[in-house]
């Protein structure tokens, strides 16, 4: 019979097994649309202010999207520093969700003993948790290229959820601290909310919503000033996203925008079609049940919402994930911000199966699953099953018909003839891997992504290697 501790052990392997093949994918990611526009307006020999406005007054006012994107790895010329910029991303996420789970999960030791005169550093819980979010944020995310395979995706997505995570584990680490260690985690609260906002427009709307909401409902007397500044904050950056010269300049490309009517009856039928597609997945059915089995254990430092606020939280953020881009645009696009929603439906949906069995005492009629052995098979089914499915899936039929490697060659391939004849069409990639959905070239010498690629190597000098 294996102990507690050794069956914990083996799940903890077992995600981190299941992490490998997006780790090692890392370095066959190749920039592609975007990248190429960027890494050709950031290489271009004026000021990094001049570059900065030229994106927030002509394109959009997402101000933190706007410097990174001005930082591109494409002007070193080295695809191996685009690549190792992939890695970091993808491996700031898990490590994120350990300190954000330790930050708000209080974990008791059975022995003072155990903690050999000083305090213990890592929380295993938190420790076993972290890979198996991050391994099912990364299996079912909705397009896994353009949001982490893609260095501009990272740039307005990705990095914008692992900052907002980092906002909030600095404020929670505020309401215990004292003296200057308060006011140097209240100062970097506040910074990260600034740079969190300025990633997209769906961060913009949902965090000034997030703090006036717990301005009205859940704070206290003690701490109602600092979230009235917060708010305020949050208010001001938000501002400056959505009312950027950049945004009258860009709405006007997309002639369908403000349908409201259209907006609201695709955003709906899209937020059905996810919330479907995402809760109704096996895998996460059986480890919903795990967590509604043993709610009892979960003590979190601060109070868990009424259910059915947190249900209507979760309908809220996956709707404001359709509905921006829709009104704005018309199109929902590549699915850009459906992944940037599922990351906070994963945290919301575990805080509403607490919830939920909490109230009704759901852990009290579900003994069965109580059990360590049990919980083990249940979770280790769970995960074995994401492995097969999903982006994970299309990893192995990649590694079946060795698309990557052929696809590094064909990238290296084309480069090669666009340098030796730089006025004729670019044609497409004839093999890209299944889980790179990239947008690529047309052999149109006006179609956006030839135009950025060309520009990119005839006006930089650049050969990527």
């Amino acid at each position: 019979m294996f102990s507690k501790k050794q069956l914990q052990t083996s799940l903890l392997l077992l995600s981190l097994a299941g992490l490998l093949p997006f780790v090692i994918i890392c370095f066959y990611a190749l920039p592609f649309a975007d990248d190429f526009c960027f890494g050709w307006t950031a290489s271009e020999k004026i000021s990094f202010t001049q570059k900065f406005l030229n994106q927030y007054l002509y394109w959009n006012g997402r101000y933190t999207a706007d410097t990174l994107v001005n930082f591109h790895p494409l002007v070193t010329g080295k695809v191996l520093v685009y690549q190792f910029c992939i890695l970091i991303s993808l491996l700031a996420t898990p490590v994120t969700f350990y300190f954000l789970l330790d930050s708000v999960v209080l974990n008791h030791q059975s022995s003072p003993a155990k903690e050999s005169g000083m305090k213990q550093i890592f929380s295993f819980k938190s420790l076993l948790v972290s890979p198996l979010i991050t391994l099912f944020y990364l299996i079912y995310q909705p397009n896994i290229t353009e949001g982490i395979y893609w260095f501009i995706g990272i740039s307005n997505y990705h990095l914008g959820n692992i900052c907002l995570l980092l906002h909030f584990i600095f404020l929670l680490k505020s309401f215990s601290a004292n003296g200057k260690s308060k006011i140097v985690f209240q100062t970097f609260t506040c910074f990260l909310l600034v740079v969190s906002i300025g990633f997209n427009e769906i961060g913009a709307l949902l965090i000034p919503a997030f703090y006036f909401s717990v301005l009205v409902f859940r704070s206290k007397t003690e701490s109602r000033k600092f979230f009235a500044g917060l708010f305020f904050i949050a208010i001001v950056s938000s501002a400056f996203v959505f009312f950027s010269p950049g945004n009258f300049v860009r709405v006007n490309v997309f002639p369908e925008r403000y349908n409201l009517f259209h907006s609201l009856l695709y955003s709906t039928a899209q937020t059905l079609r996810f919330l479907s597609k995402w809760i109704f997945n096996l895998p996460l059915i059986l480890l919903s049940l795990v967590v509604l089995a043993n709610a009892d254990k979960v003590k979190l430092k601060l109070p868990v919402l009424d259910f059915r606020v947190l249900a209507i939280t979760l309908l809220f953020i996956v709707f404001s994930g359709s509905f921006i881009p829709y009104f704005a645009t018309g199109i929902l696009g590549q699915h850009r911000t459906i992944n940037y929603v599922f990351f906070y439906f994963i945290l919301i949906w575990s805080l509403l199966l607490i919830s939920f069995s909490q109230k009704y005492l759901l852990y009290e009629k579900s003994k069965w699953l109580k059990q360590e052995n049990r919980i083990f098979a249940t979770v280790a089914i769970s995960v074995l099953l994401m492995m097969f499915s999903g982006n994970s899936l299309k990893i192995l039929r990649d590694y079946k018909a060795d698309n990557f490697k052929n696809y590094t060659t064909a990238f290296f391939e084309r480069q090669k003839t666009i340098l030796e004849n730089p006025h004729a069409p670019i044609a497409p990639l004839k093999i890209v891997p299944y889980v790179f959905a990239v947008t690529d070239t047309e052999s149109d010498t006006a179609f956006w992504v030839d135009k950025c690629m060309k520009k990119y190597y005839t006006e930089t000098g650049n050969e990527l290697k």
